[in-house]
């Protein structure tokens, strides 16, 4: 009995040693894939900080757009105040020349009215 016991014993301790070998590749194998969740995590919560980052420099050209557009249009109303004042400028010296030029001829005009009504052309008999 008792080299049957030992060729039984043998047998289990095979077994168990199977046993053991195919619990050995199944974690083996288990690992690898906890491995690979991880790195697949890690490179998610990468990709994640690259879209926060991302959305930060978005954003932060998109305040600088509004500010260039901002700048830009301020630029633009402020031409037009300059344009304005330069265009009534323009208009008011064009009135003070006007004046100056057209002053002495209507005075000159007013003179002569003046001295043919007050002796006539002279082309009368008198």
């Amino acid at each position: 009995m008792r080299d049957h016991d030992i060729k039984e014993l043998k047998d289990g301790i095979k077994d168990i040693q199977k046993t053991l070998h195919v619990v050995d590749k199944t974690v083996f194998s288990h690992s690898e894939k906890f491995e690979n969740l991880r790195n697949v995590k890690e490179m998610a919560e990468r990709t994640d900080e690259s879209a926060k980052s991302a959305h930060k420099r978005l954003d932060k050209v998109e305040d600088d757009i509004k500010k260039q557009f901002d700048d830009f249009k301020e630029l633009v109303e402020n031409s037009n105040k300059m344009h304005e004042q330069n265009y009534k400028g323009m208009k008011t010296f064009a009135w003070k020349v006007f004046f100056i030029f057209i002053t002495p001829f209507a005075g000159g005009l007013g003179v002569f009215c003046w001295m043919v009504f007050r002796t006539g052309l002279g082309m009368g008999g008198q």
